[in-house]
C-alpha cells in the first residue's frame, strides 16, 4: 500500500511540473489581455505583446537557472541536503566511510 501511495505522489509531483508551465503560458495571456482594456496600454497589440512577455520571461528564467547552477551553486547544496536526509544513500555513504577506514588501518598495519 505504501508503495503505491509513494508511486501515486510521484505522478502528482510530475503532473504539478507540467501543470505550472500552463499556469505561466496562463498568467502570461491573462496579463496582455488585461493590458489592453486600460489607456495606458493601448497601443499594445495582445499577439505581439505575448509574444514579447513570453520570450522575454523564457530568456530570464533560462539566466535565472544558470546562475543558479552555475554561480550560486544552490541546486547542488540542496542535492547534497537530500543525498544525506535519503536514508538508503546515508547508508551508503556509511559505508563508504568505514570502507576509506579500514583501507586506511589495513594500509597503516601494512607500512610498518
Amino acid at each position: 500500500m505504501k508503495n503505491i501511495l509513494v508511486k501515486i505522489k510521484i505522478a502528482m509531483d510530475r503532473g504539478k511540473y507540467w501543470l505550472s508551465y500552463v499556469q505561466f503560458f496562463m498568467l502570461l495571456f491573462v496579463l496582455v489581455t488585461s493590458m489592453k482594456q486600460y489607456t495606458t496600454f493601448s497601443f499594445i497589440g495582445s499577439t505581439e505583446w505575448l509574444l514579447l512577455l513570453t520570450v522575454t520571461t523564457l530568456v530570464g528564467l533560462v539566466v535565472l537557472g544558470y546562475l543558479d547552477l552555475k554561480v550560486l551553486k544552490t541546486y547542488q547544496t540542496e542535492s547534497e541536503i537530500y543525498a544525506r536526509v535519503n536514508p538508503i544513500q546515508k547508508k551508503m555513504l556509511d559505508n563508504q566511510e568505514n570502507m576509506r577506514k579500514q583501507l586506511d588501518r589495513l594500509e597503516k598495519h601494512g607500512n610498518k
